[in-house]
């Protein structure tokens, strides 16, 4: 009868969950760049377009850190003292605010979900 090293069993264990590990941060890495799709595709859609539409094209996602998506858009416009984000303006300027982003993101929120659904169960 063969006998089975405790060590053995520890390092398979542990190869086996490191494995598990690396795919479960592989599948919600891509999880979250699907979601992320998501929402900058509807928040394209839902920009002012303007003459130039550029403002609708500078939706961009940053990814600084693991399992972390900021979305934002680069265009940027001169102000009182020096460049401000444009999407700030039209978020909360008493003035010449026309808010969508929120909106956006909260109509969003089930498409996300479901993106991010979708490719989890693909893993």
């Amino acid at each position: 009868m063969s006998s089975i090293e405790v060590g053995g069993i520890s390092r398979a264990i542990e190869d086996m969950l490191e494995e598990y590990a690396d795919l479960t941060f592989e599948v919600t890495d891509k999880a979250l760049d699907a979601g992320t799709k998501v929402l900058i595709k509807n928040l394209k859609a839902a920009s002012p377009k303007g003459t130039t539409g550029e403002f609708a094209k500078s939706w961009k996602k940053k990814k600084s850190y693991k399992l972390r998506r900021y979305v934002g858009n680069t265009k940027m416009v001169e102000g009182q003292k020096g460049e401000v984000p444009l999407s700030n303006i039209l978020e909360y300027s008493a003035v010449r605010g026309k808010p969508f982003i929120k909106r956006t993101y909260d109509n969003s929120i089930n498409e996300i979900a479901n993106a991010i659904i979708g490719e989890v169960k693909k893993g």
